[in-house]
């Protein structure tokens, strides 16, 4: 005897056609976003590079206020690949020596760095009083300069800029690079 069609279970599951295009279609999807994800996470790093930088200085400017001690976060350039960064807090002899409660800190080194803090022999300074404040003041000389040049593109923003007024306020802005 004779099955049927309307008989015979209908088939479950894909054909081998039907999940070859979906991988295609996903693959082509990814292949689009990749750039988009690239630039996303250099935007990210410089970001976040930036603001751990500016926390940094407002917890030793807090540091100086609440210890009633002057106290500076000294940049130093490290075998001329990275930059690292402490704390440090004036002694009652003149000597600086490294605040115990912060930990050293560096800038990774895909990110260009432009530091125009006063220089304390090779190395550059950003001092904070007893009051908070900023007291070695000078026009133009008082920012820190983030830039990706993985994100070096016309009308990309890619460097982040951290400026430090007399005041002891921190400014965190983004720019274009020329």
């Amino acid at each position: 005897m004779k099955k049927h069609l309307q008989d015979r279970p209908a088939s479950r599951g894909f054909t081998l056609i039907e999940v070859i295009v979906v991988i295609g279609i996903m693959g082509i999807l990814m292949l689009a976003s990749y750039p988009s994800i690239l630039n996303t996470m250099a935007t990210r790093n410089l970001e976040n590079t930036t603001r751990q930088i500016q926390t940094y200085l407002q917890q030793t400017k807090l540091q100086a206020v609440s210890a009633r001690i002057a106290h500076r976060v000294r940049f130093t350039r490290v075998d001329a690949s990275y930059w690292a960064y402490d704390m440090e807090r004036l002694e009652p002899n003149g000597t600086w020596i490294k605040a115990q409660s912060a930990p050293r800190k560096a800038i990774p080194t895909g990110l260009n760095v432009t530091i125009t803090f006063p220089a304390a022999g090779a190395d550059h300074v950003a001092v904070f009083s007893p009051l908070g404040t900023f007291p070695q003041f000078a026009i133009n000389q008082n920012s820190i300069i983030l830039q990706n040049p993985k994100l070096d593109r016309p009308g990309q923003w890619d460097e982040r800029v951290l400026s430090i007024f007399m005041g002891g306020s921190i400014q965190y802005a983004k720019r274009k690079s020329v």
